[in-house]
């Protein structure tokens, strides 16, 4: 085993990384590699770092809990019996969706991500705007991957609660189960000694070569938290796995509700319709915070998750008594593939991939082409030696979006400026009104095209830009 993560290791380009192995109950492999920081900390089993969208079973979990106590249902209250502040621009809608919607990405909200990525409005407040959205109305059988729609989960079963959601959580799910190196947000976990460092690279040869950007412990705590920020280890994510496959028992004591365990693992929508390798079942699904999924012959409920700079995975195979936890600490790295070849190692399947030297650099190669064409843009072809209508002067100014927030243009040495909460990055010429806007750092490289729009008075009053669904106005102030 160590040979082959040792590999995979190198041959993806992975700073640092840990997988843990917990079969029958016992932890038969543990296991860190490369290092964790600059200072060329290594790795280990006991690193944490953040586990992104494999928080959003703890946080259905929670909600279970709740609902064995009366105090919630999954599918006959609508979730603004709960949350007052949550509505959407379709009344019927809004009384319609109920919490098994919300978390099994039923509701068809579109994705509004950079609306709410380092946003340090109250959670509440953002929820509030939500109202502004455009959307379709009807509900379907296809899984839209949301992530603002479990904050909306979370934050409308603290309502409920009348605690934090991570007060709840840690109430109902960490300390009962004994997660002691699990918890919320970068800040939290900094103050932890062993924590793992978020790094990026160019490409996979720059991975491959150790030509890594270092990132940062963002100190904005994330709005949408109910959908990906918590941090953990290896070791109590095998922990937590088993609980899981055990309907909620911990050393033979039920210490979850089996009925709302059992309930977050089956399936609500269809994550994948395409056709797939005779590997896996013919249709992924998803239940409330879970993928479910088949692996030759073996049932498996599973997730992953991806912030900038760190990559997870989370493994339950029930029927073996399996689990396998891996975390790495660079995002480009698709962690189910070692999944894959743990299963084939240990439960001695039949070989027909090379999960580990070909399938898993080819996705990494993948992830890498498909962060290079959104840092590029998908911009319409370029027009030569169309100059701008207005002196650049007329474009500076405050611009406002109900959803998306405050966006200003300022002019600095006959260069505009495009600022978005902490985003501050130079603009360039393009054609006609048209500007380019760079929103790059470590954790985000986008690049979008800014239109600007004249009014009756010939003055610049607005722009469209496509952020996540589509042309989106903002208005001048």
């Amino acid at each position: 085993m160590n040979e082959a993560l040792e590999t995979a290791k190198l041959s993806c380009g992975i700073p640092g990384m840990s997988v843990a192995i917990l079969y029958k109950g016992e932890i038969i492999y543990a296991k860190g590699f490369g290092k964790r920081n600059e200072s060329g900390d290594p790795f280990t089993k006991e690193t944490v770092m953040p586990i992104a969208s494999v928080t959003k079973a703890f946080t259905s979990t929670t909600i279970g809990e709740l609902v064995a106590e009366g105090k919630m249902d999954w599918d006959k209250t609508p979730v603004s019996r709960y949350l007052p502040e949550f509505e959407l621009q379709d009344p019927i809608l809004t009384s319609r969706l109920t919490m098994a919607d919300l978390l099994s990405h039923r509701t068809g909200f579109p994705d509004i991500d950079i609306a709410w990525f380092r946003n340090a409005t109250p959670r509440r407040d953002l929820i509030k705007r939500m109202k502004h959205v455009k959307m379709e109305t009807k509900l379907g059988s296809d899984a839209l991957y949301n992530n603002v729609m479990y904050a909306v989960a979370g934050e409308a079963a603290a309502n409920v609660a009348g605690v934090s959601y991570e007060k709840l959580v840690v109430d109902k799910v960490l300390d009962p189960l004994g997660l002691t190196n699990t918890g919320f947000g970068p800040m939290e976990m900094k103050q932890r000694q062993n924590y793992a460092m978020p790094y990026g690279a160019a490409s996979l040869d720059d991975a491959k070569k150790g030509l890594y950007e270092l990132g940062y412990l963002d100190e904005v705590y994330a709005a949408d938290s109910p959908a990906g920020d918590m941090y953990s280890n290896v070791l109590d994510l095998v922990r937590w796995g088993r609980v899981i496959i055990k309907h909620g028992e911990l050393d033979g004591k039920q210490v979850l509700n089996k009925q709302s365990v059992q309930e977050t693992l089956n399936g609500y929508t269809f994550m994948n319709k395409k056709r797939r390798g005779p590997e896996f079942a013919p249709v992924q699904s998803y239940g409330l915070g879970w993928c479910l999924d088949s692996y030759k012959g073996q049932i498996i409920y599973r997730h992953n998750g991806s912030v900038p700079g760190y990559r997870s995975e989370l493994a339950l195979v029930p029927n073996s008594d399996l689990v396998i936890a891996c975390l790495a600490n660079i995002d480009a790295a698709l962690l189910t593939n070692i999944s894959y070849h743990v299963l084939d190692e240990i439960l001695d399947l039949p070989k027909t991939q090379d999960w580990i030297t070909s399938e898993f650099v080819k996705d990494t190669l993948r992830i890498y082409e498909d962060y290079a064409n959104i840092a590029k843009g998908d911009l319409p072809e370029r027009i030569e030696n169309r100059p701008p209508a207005h002196g650049l002067g007329a474009y500076v100014g405050d611009y406002s979006h109900p959803v998306y927030g405050n966006i200003s243009i300022r002019l600095e040495e006959e260069l505009l400026f495009f600022k978005m909460r902490t985003f501050d990055n130079e603009m360039e010429h393009y054609h006609f009104d048209s500007f380019k806007a760079f929103l790059h750092d470590f954790a985000t490289k986008l690049t979008i095209l800014v239109n600007f729009q004249t009014g009756q008075d010939g003055k610049v009053e607005g722009f469209k830009v496509d952020f996540d669904h589509g042309p989106l106005e903002f208005r001048r102030e």
